[in-house]
Parts: C-alpha cells; structure tokens; sequence
C-alpha cells in the first residue's frame, strides 16, 4: 500500500511540476512578447531620429551650397565689373583710334 502512495504522490508532484513549467511558459511568451513589442517601439524611434537627423543635415548641406553658390556669384560679378572698369578705358582708346584711321 506505501507504494501505492508513493505513485500518487509522485503524480501529484508531476501534475503540479507540469502545471509550473506550463505557467512559466506562458509567461516567458508574454515576456518575449512584451520585449518584441518594446524592441519595435525603440526601432521606430530610432527611425524617426535618423530621418530627422538626415532631414537636418539635407537642409543644413543645402544652405551651405546656398551659401557657396551666393559668394561665388557675388565674387563674379565683382570680378565681372573689375574687368569691365579696366577694360572700359582701353576699349575707349581703341575706338577712338580705330575712328583715327577710319575717318582720317
């Protein structure tokens, strides 16, 4: 008969050792679950950011080219109108002569 007991008391053991390793299944998938869910939540901010950075640096880039492109043109003109102030005199004189030979 002590055997008898032993048995059901070995399946008892069992029973609630199952009942355990079923409850601590199920909360290991809520966990990974719960993880899964936060992991894809740090992504998405993490995707935000970097597009958010990469909108910052496109429009920081575009206003340094802006910027370049602006002093480039103001140094042409500048240069531009140099040219055409010492040029003005020399093309003057070579008019005038040129109306000296044509028109003696």
């Amino acid at each position: 008969m002590a055997g008898l007991g032993l048995i059901k008391s070995l399946a008892e053991k069992e029973r609630e050792l199952l009942a355990r390793l079923e409850a601590a299944k199920e909360e290991a998938a809520l966990l990974l679950k719960k993880a899964e869910e936060e992991a894809g939540l740090i992504l998405s901010r993490a995707e935000e950011e970097a597009r958010a950075l990469e909108e910052r640096y496109r429009a920081e880039e575009k206003a340094k080219a802006e910027a370049i492109l602006a002093e480039a043109r103001v140094r042409a003109e500048e240069e531009a109108k140099r040219i055409k102030s010492e040029a003005a005199p020399r093309l003057s004189a070579l008019v005038d002569e040129l109306i000296r030979e044509v028109l003696p």
